[in-house]
This record gives C-alpha cells, sequence and structure tokens, in this order.
C-alpha cells in the first residue's frame, strides 16, 4: 500500500526554517546573556567595558598622585600590563601616550566632539532637562569608537576628570586604548566565548540537519547496493521503504524494474531453451538428409553440400549450446551445494577436455575443499579448458592452478594466446558475444561458452573474473566458498 507523504523538497524546507528559526532564538539568549547587546560596537561595550572601566580607573589613581612628567613612563607600564597602547588627549591639546604619538587633527576633533558632548549631557543633568537616549549617551558604551590610519589602528575610549594644569585643576580628558586589533588583542574582547558560541550553533545546526540527512543518505546506500545487485545479474531485490516521498516511490520503482527485469530474463531464457529444443530435431533430419545427398551428387556438387554441412553444423552447435545453458538455468533452482574436493573435478574436466596436441599443466593441491554442485563446477571447468584449447592450444601450455585465499579459494586458469582486448573484457560474460577479430565464428565459437560458466559458478556462490596476462596471455579466475576438510 501506498503510503501518503510529504515530498523531499517539503521537508527539506521544513528543517531548514526549523535552522533558521532556532539560531535565531539561540542568538537572543545570548544576547541576554550579555546585556541585550549583539552588534559590535555593542559588544566592545559589554565585554570590554566593565574590564576598560576598571584598567582605567586604576591608571587615573596611579597618575593622579604623580607629576605629569612621569605620565607617559606610568602609561608605558600598564600598555605592557594589558598588551594594548595607552593615550591620554585633554580638550587643548596636551596628551600622553605609551607610545611615540603624534596627535592628528581628526582625533583631535573627535575628542573635543566627545568632550563637548560630556558636558552638555551634565549641563541638562544638572539643569533637571531631559538626556536624549543616544548611543553615546549610554553608560556602557564607549564615547571614542575609530578606525585610523592605513595599516589601521582601533581606538576606544571614555570622557573622565583628570587633574591638569600649573593648579591641577580637574580638567575633562579622553583616555582611549589603541590597538591593531578591534579586539585590543583581547583586553576589549575575548573571542574564546563568542568562538564557543559559534561552535555551540554549528554543532546544533548539524544536530538539526543530521536526521534529515540520514534519512536520506540511508536509503539511498540501501538503493544502490540494490542497483548494484541487479547490475551483477542478481534480480532478488526487495527494498522495504515505508514512506511517500521520493524516495520511497524511487524504492517501490526498483522493486517494480527488478521483478519485470527478473521476469523478461526468465522469459527470455525459457524461450532459447525451447526455441532451442524445438530446432534440435529438424536440424538432425537436416544433417542426416544431408549426409545422404553427399553421397549421391557428382563431384562438382559435392563441395558445395559440404559447405551447407558445415553451416548446419554450426547450427546444430549453436542449438547446442543454447540447450546447455537453458539446463544450467534449470539446474540453478534445483542445485544442491555439496562440500567437495577441487582436485578431483579439476581432474574430471581435463580429462573431458584433454587433446594429445596440447599441454595441460595442473598444479592444484589436494585436501582443498569448495562449496559447490559438482556437476556444474565440472561443467564450468570443462567450458574454460576447451575455450584455452581452441583458441590458444598452439600458443603454449594451459595452466591450472588453485590456491587458499582466505575464507574463498581461487581457482584459475590460464593460456599463452594473444589475449582479449582490454575494451571487451566486461562484456564476455554475456550470452552470444564474440569479441572480434581474435575470436568469432570463424573459429568455431558460438558466443555462449563463458555465458554458461559464469551461469555454473554462480550457482555454487562462486564468481568468476577474466584477465589479461603481461606480455601475452589470458587468465580466468573462479572464486569459490572455502569449505571444511570433509570427513569420513
Amino acid at each position: 500500500m501506498k503510503k501518503r507523504g510529504f515530498s523531499l523538497f517539503t521537508k527539506t524546507l521544513f528543517w531548514l526554517f526549523l535552522n533558521l528559526t532556532v539560531l535565531p532564538v539561540i542568538l537572543l539568549v545570548t544576547s541576554i546573556l550579555f546585556n541585550h547587546q549583539i552588534i559590535l560596537h555593542d559588544i566592545l561595550a559589554i565585554q570590554g567595558h566593565a574590564r576598560m572601566r576598571k584598567a582605567f580607573r586604576l591608571v587615573c589613581d596611579d597618575l593622579a598622585g604623580r607629576p605629569e612628567d612621569q605620565w607617559s613612563d606610568t602609561l608605558i607600564r600598564y600598555s605592557n600590563k594589558y598588551k594594548v597602547d595607552l593615550v591620554i588627549i585633554f580638550g587643548d591639546g596636551t596628551c600622553y601616550a605609551s607610545m611615540p604619538f603624534r596627535l592628528d587633527e581628526s582625533i583631535l576633533n573627535k575628542v573635543r566632539y566627545s568632550i563637548d558632548q560630556y558636558h552638555t549631557l551634565q549641563h541638562r543633568e544638572y539643569l533637571g532637562q531631559p538626556v536624549p537616549l543616544l548611543p553615546e549617551n549610554n553608560p556602557l558604551h564607549p564615547h571614542l569608537l575609530m578606525q585610523t590610519g592605513n595599516p589601521p589602528l582601533f581606538w576606544t575610549g571614555v570622557v573622565i576628570e583628570m587633574p591638569h594644569g600649573p593648579k591641577s585643576k580637574m580638567s575633562t580628558a579622553m583616555i582611549s586604548t589603541v590597538s591593531d586589533s578591534v579586539t585590543g588583542n583581547g583586553f576589549l574582547l575575548e573571542p574564546l566565548p563568542w568562538v564557543l558560541i559559534l561552535v555551540a550553533v554549528a554543532l546544533i545546526s548539524v544536530v538539526l540537519w543530521l536526521p534529515l540527512i540520514h534519512r536520506i543518505t540511508r536509503p539511498l546506500g540501501r538503493m544502490t547496493l540494490a542497483t548494484e545487485r541487479i547490475a551483477r545479474g542478481d534480480f532478488r531485490v526487495s527494498l522495504e521503504e515505508n514512506r511517500g516521498d521520493e524516495i520511497g516511490r524511487l524504492a517501490r520503482a526498483i522493486n517494480r524494474m527488478s521483478e519485470q527485469l527478473a521476469h523478461l530474463l526468465k522469459g527470455h531464457k525459457r524461450f532459447m531453451g525451447d526455441v532451442a529444443h524445438e530446432l534440435g530435431s529438424p536440424i538432425g533430419r537436416i544433417q542426416y538428409g544431408l549426409g545422404a545427398l553427399e553421397q549421391r551428387v557428382d563431384e562438382g556438387n559435392r563441395q558445395r553440400v559440404q559447405e551447407i554441412m558445415e553451416e548446419v553444423d554450426h547450427m546444430s552447435a549453436l542449438v547446442q549450446e543454447l540447450l546447455s545453458l537453458s539446463r544450467v538455468e534449470i539446474d540453478k533452482r534445483s542445485v544442491v551445494l555439496v562440500a567437495a574436493e577441487l582436485l578431483p573435478m579439476v581432474e574430471a574436466a581435463v580429462k573431458r577436455e584433454f587433446t594429445s596436441s596440447v599441454q595441460i599443466r595442473l598444479a592444484v593441491e589436494r585436501d582443498l575443499w569448495v562449496v559447490a554442485c559438482p556437476n556444474l563446477l565440472i561443467r564450468a571447468v570443462s567450458n574454460l579448458i576447451r575455450n584455452s584449447v581452441k583458441y590458444a592450444g598452439k600458443d603454449g601450455p594451459i595452466s591450472i592452478s588453485a590456491s587458499l585465499q582466505g575464507d574463498s579459494i581461487g581457482l584459475e586458469v590460464c593460456d599463452c594466446g594473444p589475449g582479449i582486448p582490454e575494451e571487451y573484457l566486461s562484456q564476455l560474460f554475456e550470452p552470444f558475444f564474440r569479441p572480434e577479430p581474435s575470436r568469432d565464428r570463424d573459429s568455431g565459437g558460438v558466443g555462449l561458452g563463458l555465458a554458461i560458466v559464469k551461469t555454473c559458478v554462480e550457482s555454487c556462490r562462486g564468481s568468476v573474473s577474466v584477465r589479461n596476462l603481461q606480455p601475452h596471455g589470458f587468465a580466468v579466475t573462479i572464486q569459490l566458498v572455502k569449505a571444511p576438510r570433509h570427513t569420513e
């Protein structure tokens, strides 16, 4: 039953809006924790203001007890302590600094403006007049925030009252930090808490998105494995994705595709078997008739009859291969796998295909036991030996070897022939495929030998692969499941 649900697009939008909703909440909570301030200047004022006010109070108290000619040395000492340069600027242009300093007119104008604003606010408060709620009036806000020079220097300062002049009267001045960093090298703003906040926001975003990503990637991984099985010819695929979005529809489509492919392949193989069976009798009668005809025709027409007989023989071989493939497919459904020793089965295949004109080297040890159906495995190895004899028997010996490879046993049949063009290797196990020009109809092949080998081996829960050898030669490797040693 088809499950109705939201589309993947809708789910993605939902999670996106959920993420965008949660993040502002996090920022809002963060801003509450930091006195409702989240912009850069206010961050400086929030986190750095208390530290800056406390430090400036210590500096001013220390300077108040010293003559003004010692102020620069005192500022140098505090500058080394706080890792920022300190500057005190009075409205008349007098300045004291912890570093070589030339007072720029733009800085002096900004300082005078801040001092004037400070006096104006004090006068309004003295007269009992309302004070405008401007950033400059905020007691937590620096009175000076500016950037100068190239490379840039960042200024952050407040207006203070300090003794100044011949009679050491209280005068209004601006005390400011000067740094090449907007954070004042950590004096105004400690970046670690904000880094932790950003990490927390990123982790929360990952937590929010992880369920959706998991619900997308995990079924896609199962579908990838299922389609890979289908590509290998295994149509026993069933995906259980009880969902109504695109992924659920894709899973159901893959299930239907595998069922239809299995049905089509089954019908195709049954059709080939039926056709081969029906063609067997008339072809046999044709061969019998041609044999009789060959004895009665004159010498001039006998060559033509022989050519026709060769064509009929080729057709008969094709029909026999089709019948063999059909029988193997039928046997697959009722195959019984047992633990069998490999060497006797290989020897039976060699005995079946041995010819005196070809040398076969056998290097298979005893006591190698595999899980297999002996008849099917013997047929597979026989086909491989027959192919090697037919296509590469004159080029050198044929080698058959076996080796233990963990939980499997590899059986390899190698010849010394010219091999197969690399672009054709992946197609060798397809029915009726014959690479040109090395192996074609003229050399006797009908293109079903390796297809039968593949079917037999897979029926034994094994796998088969091919490769070219260097500098020449061709190898077919059969991987079989290792079985425990048989005991009587």
